[in-house]
């Protein structure tokens, strides 16, 4: 429904991706309208689902029987079914991203997804569970969704669309294993049927400068090392140790261009307890000392010609 809804508007409205075959990612921003309420044709297709993950505006769907289903941001809609929609409309400026599976077409897809989170994925189950809840349903300030939006900011752009195409892989998991209708979702801390590489890296990004070790990263997402560091290594290409280090280095680096804080408060800042240790860490990386660098982006800043 909100995909066809995005594909008649302007090409600037929305950007359009393909994750993997069967999986359609939008992020859109929708103009708002002299009208209050924009109406969103109510159509779909069988075994088509969406999750849309809000990040401004309000969405409210009407069933044909019941209360209507409202989110707003920060919240994610589920839609696997329009025909029991008497109407769908939003307010404001909606946007978001737009995860848009069509289980026939994304069925291998979909099994690889379920392989590497290691689920198991009947979407003829989630089929049976949305028909209950009228095809739609909103999630909100439950402990699942705050940690996803949680780690969302520290994701870039790319990072943030894969990360919503697991997140929905793994709803829609959850949906079809049950849930708690006082809960939202039957766990509150991250558990192996939750866990998500990429959200490691959103950890770290959050705490540069805390003591960060395997260990603690196993305990708190609830995994083994050895299934940690390999999943790691895949979806980021290099392993936990060394992507630390680039991560508060990067991050040095940016404040030592950008602030006048203190290097040597700078290298406690991103989880350097010695300041030898930083400067050799800082060197390696960008052939030169962090008190260089500030002298050398003083001098680019006061003669940019």
């Amino acid at each position: 429904m909100l995909k066809e809804y995005l594909l008649i508007q302007r090409s600037d409205a929305g950007r359009w991706s393909n994750s993997m075959p069967g999986v359609q990612i939008c992020r859109f921003s929708l103009p708002e309208t002299d009208q209050e309420l924009q109406s969103i044709p109510v159509c779909g297709a069988p075994l088509h689902f969406e999750v849309f993950f809000c990040l401004s505006g309000r969405l409210m769907a009407q069933p044909l029987q019941g209360i209507s289903c409202t989110v707003q941001a920060p919240g994610i809609f589920l839609l696997s079914d329009s025909s029991p929609l008497r109407w769908c409309r939003y307010r404001g400026n909606l946007g978001g991203i737009l995860i848009a599976v069509d289980a026939r077409a994304a069925r291998e897809s979909l099994a690889a997804v379920c392989s590497s989170l290691g689920i198991r994925l009947d979407t003829r189950s989630v089929k049976r569970k949305m028909a209950a809840k009228k095809g739609c349903m909103a999630l909100s300030d439950t402990p699942w969704t705050q940690a996803f939006w949680d780690a969302l900011p520290h994701l870039t752009g790319q990072e943030q669309e894969r990360y919503c195409v697991f997140k929905s892989v793994e709803l829609l998991y959850l949906l079809c294993a049950g849930m708690s209708e006082s809960e939202g979702f039957p766990f509150g801390a991250a558990s192996p049927a939750s866990y998500n590489p990429l959200e490691v890296g959103a950890y770290i990004r959050a705490h540069l400068s805390e003591k960060l070790t395997i260990m603690r990263l196993c305990q708190h997402f609830s995994v083994s090392s050895t299934l940690l560091k390999e999943d790691f290594r895949r979806a980021y290409g290099v392993p936990v140790h060394r992507f630390l280090i680039q991560q508060r280095l990067q991050r040095a680096r940016e404040l030592i261009r950008t602030t006048r804080m203190p290097i040597q408060q700078i290298a406690q800042s991103v989880g350097y307890e010695g300041m030898s240790q930083f400067s050799a860490a800082f060197k390696q990386a960008y052939g030169t000392t962090p008190g260089r660098y500030r002298k050398m982006s003083e001098t680019a800043i006061r003669r940019p010609f």
